[in-house]
């Protein structure tokens, strides 16, 4: 049954501010329309974690009469401690969807094409059990894959041990990497990156790091700076955000210092040269625990002073020479400054280099040395889990114990490039892929070779809600349920200085012929005789798999479920003694309190980093970085090694293409905190309030600086055509001082071609309009490297 959502509250007898807002269609199933008008209204409360995005908020839903009304945080929830962002409120919005799948789908026609019949379940698994069966008989296993997006909860590895067990080694995660993941991994080996505690630090200076917006965990983060601002007037923490445009972490800053896009890398070597003439770095840190400083004639220290003199610095970033003076004076004087890299950074065109450059300010300035700053995360207490890893030499995808620094890369740096490592032979060719939880068609900066590869796999299963752009290449899709309709476990958030489990449990039962994927990936795997998918032999489920991954944090003893607000040194205490906060001696109890609580954690934070037992920090050297583009140039193809005139230092300070004429702009899409993954977009809330600040409803809009705006005869409102080499958009104009000029900012997350009724055609996709540029070092794709002409629309 179809009915508007103001309906909806309004037969369960909810008026006022609660039945307000967005009056869209939400798709209630028939059994439930009695209820609606005749129930007792008994209310309850289910306690589980948001699976909107993969910062593992704790939720509490209400529902009168077992039916959901809405969505609260979770106040004993460490993450967010109660408080919830726009994304985890409109979950109801997923969970009742008009447009979601109610029974697989195969594809009619040719690919490309989005035509359905439906079938049925058991019809759809049969076929794939069938392909699975074929390649197994064959020896082919090695031509099965799965793409998968990573929501870093336990799905993942289950979906990646499935891949193993059925002997292939052709897992493809897919997710953005953590804050300094791409400089701890190249200096330190360092997989998952060091967490950080941000209250321990005097200066924070963040390098296209939005925390308030992006992930790894924004409540979390908004949180913490309400408190650190606060107090800042006492403690006079200073706060700087580096960027091209001013984002919520630039607007709470104390400091928004406007660069050009792709040179913060410079920048921070520009600071380390100020901080190696001054001689105040931390030089008890270089001896000890550090390599590549000193000691050679092309070393650390010889590229600083040679390339990344002030005068030049400044050339190359906008930013002026004394402002770059007063940064590095104040970072290396301060007593625990913490310098963060990622968000942006990670998406210009040289996101290793740029992390790497970081790190090695936060080594030089005595970072690494203050107390408690930088935290080393603590595995949990259960059987260790493959990680899926891309082989830099070879190209080949596998699952391993752990990464080996000299040739492996986190599989999903490489991820997005898959059709491309397909062309260059280094994947086997595919018979059957699955995709899970990423939309790769909508994603991608390029996205002809993804639906060309998709076009030559006879067997493309999808697993959605809603019909998405990738589902015409698909040809089954799958109904799969949403995180309120299922079990899973959200695993610790990187970054986050200590350790959490969130529990997701169904606040209802699977809506119309939706399953959750565990449980359509054990039913394939035991139909086939993949019986090692559970842990236990009477195991029958996902639940089951998730309850038996639990037993060993429960033996171990460590940790508590959430538990209301009681201070650590109390809980310390009770340690002492033997004591937990609740008694729970059989593992029975403790599972009846984790669904009662919402998760578990270990309140204790990490312990500090002990460099004495660590791999020796690696400075970048010309040679190294020589080196590597050599090692790696299978990531973009070899292009980059063919420049061999170009100074690899060159190369590595960020876009060489100035914008130089009037109408020329380098196009910058950005995540707002309401459609940060692209998947708000369906939900009517999301799609309303991401205008709310610039008064643009249900359409992006194009950020300008007055300056430019001013050249080209151009005011606030106004439409502009937006030309790119892969096609034009029309956008309305934000005329605001935000940005540099040399950009055009426009928000990412809406432009789908399908996604249901609230985002199909709805918008602009700026990622669409990208050219395929990759960091020959890491294999990310940029979004910051595209010129673009604008013109008026006169209309």
């Amino acid at each position: 049954m179809k009915i508007t959502r103001r309906n909806f509250l309004q037969m369960l007898g909810i008026t006022g501010v609660a039945a307000g807002g967005i009056s869209r269609v939400w798709a209630i199933p028939d059994k439930w329309v009695e209820k609606l008008q005749y129930g007792p209204r008994i209310e309850t409360w289910k306690m589980s974690t948001c699976g909107q995005c993969p910062a593992g908020c704790g939720i509490r839903v209400r529902l009168i009469d077992e039916i959901p009304v809405r969505i609260f945080g979770n106040p004993i929830a460490p993450v967010n401690n109660g408080f919830i962002c726009p994304m985890g409120e409109a979950g109801l919005e997923l969970l009742f969807h008009p447009d979601r799948i109610h029974q697989p789908m195969r594809r009619k026609g040719k690919k490309g094409d989005s035509s359905w019949e439906p079938i049925s379940w058991e019809e759809a698994l049969g076929g794939i059990s069938k392909g699975l069966q074929g390649l197994l008989q064959k020896k082919q296993a090695d031509r099965f894959g799965f793409l998968f997006g990573d929501r870093n909860t336990l799905l993942t590895q289950f979906a990646g041990d499935f891949v193993s067990r059925m002997g292939s080694t052709n897992f493809f995660p897919w997710r953005d990497p953590g804050i300094n993941e791409l400089g701890l991994w190249q200096a330190l080996g360092e997989f998952p990156p060091l967490a950080f505690d941000l209250g321990k630090t005097d200066y924070l200076l963040t390098f296209g790091t939005n925390l308030l917006e992006g992930p790894p965990s924004p409540v979390y983060f908004n949180r913490l700076y309400g408190k650190l601002k606060e107090k800042r007037p006492r403690t006079g923490l200073r706060m700087v955000h580096v960027d091209a445009r001013m984002s919520q972490s630039g607007k709470n800053a104390t400091e928004w210092i406007q660069i050009r896009p792709g040179s913060m890398g410079v920048l921070a070597l520009g600071m380390t040269y100020v901080i190696l003439r001054d001689k105040n770095f931390d030089e008890e840190f270089i001896a000890r625990y550090s390599q590549d400083f000193r000691g050679g004639n092309e070393d650390f220290q010889t590229m600083v002073t040679r390339d990344y003199p002030p005068d030049k610095v400044s050339a190359i970033t906008g930013v002026p020479p004394e402002t770059l003076l007063r940064l590095a004076r104040e970072f290396s004087s301060a007593k625990a400054p913490l310098a963060l890299s990622g968000g942006m950074s990670d998406r210009s065109e040289t996101p290793l280099f740029t992390q790497w450059a970081v790190a090695s300010l936060n080594a030089l300035s005595r970072s690494f040395s203050a107390k408690g700053l930088w935290r080393q995360p603590v595995p949990l207490p259960w059987a260790p889990s493959q990680i899926p890893s891309l082989n830099t030499r070879s190209g080949a995808f596998s699952l391993k114990p752990s990464l080996v620094p000299d040739t492996d890369l986190p599989a999903y740096w490489g991820s997005e490039e898959l059709p491309h490592l397909r062309s260059a032979g280094e994947l086997p060719d595919l018979n059957m892929l699955m995709i899970a939880q990423v939309d790769p068609l909508y994603l991608s900066t390029d996205q002809k070779p993804w639906k060309e590869w998709l076009s030559r796999i006879p067997q493309v299963v999808q697993f959605a809600t809603l019909i998405d752009d990738t589902s015409p290449y698909a040809d089954l899709v799958l109904p799969t349920t949403t995180y309120l309709e299922q079990w899973d476990l959200t695993l610790p958030v990187p970054n986050l200085p200590f350790s959490q489990l969130g529990l997701q449990q169904p606040i209802v039962s699977p809506l119309d012929g939706s399953r959750p994927i565990g449980d359509v990936l054990l039913a394939l795997g035991t139909g086939l005789g993949v019986t090692t998918l559970l842990p236990e032999k009477s195991g029958k489920s996902y639940a089951d798999y998730l309850v038996a991954r639990l037993k060993p944090i429960f033996a171990s003893g460590k940790g508590t479920p959430f538990f209301e607000a009681v201070s650590l040194n109390f809980l310390e205490e009770l340690r002492k003694r033997g004591w937990q906060v609740y008694s729970y001696p059989a593992f029975a109890d403790f599972w009846r309190l984790l669904q009662e609580k919402g998760g578990w954690w270990d309140p204790g934070e990490y312990p500090e980093v002990d460099w004495k037992k660590r791999k020796k920090f690696t400075f970048p050297t010309v040679t190294r970085l020589d080196a590597l583009r050599k090692e790696r140039a299978l990531l973009s193809r070899g292009e980059e090694t063919q420049k061999t005139d170009i100074p690899s230092t060159k190369r590595s300070e960020g876009p060489a293409r100035k914008a130089e004429a009037p109408d020329s702009f380098l196009l910058a899409p950005f995540t707002i905190l309401m459609n940060m993954t692209g998947e708000g977009a369906s939900q009517p809330l999301l799609q309303e309030i991401s205008g709310l600040i610039p008064r643009v409803y249900w359409e992006p809009w194009a950020e300008m600086h007055p300056e430019r705006a001013k050249k080209l005869s151009l005011e606030d409102g106004n439409l502009i055509r937006v030309v790119s080499g892969k096609g034009s958009v029309n956008l309305r104009v934000k005329v605001v001082p935000t940005v540099s000029s040399e950009i055009l900012g426009v928000p990412f997350g809406s432009g789908h071609k399908e996604s249901g009724r609230y985002a199909k055609n709805i918008g602009t996709n700026p990622v669409a309009l990208i050219d395929h540029l990759v960091d020959p070092l890491s294999g990310r794709n940029s979004w910051e490297s595209t010129h673009v002409r604008v013109e008026k629309v006169n209309k």
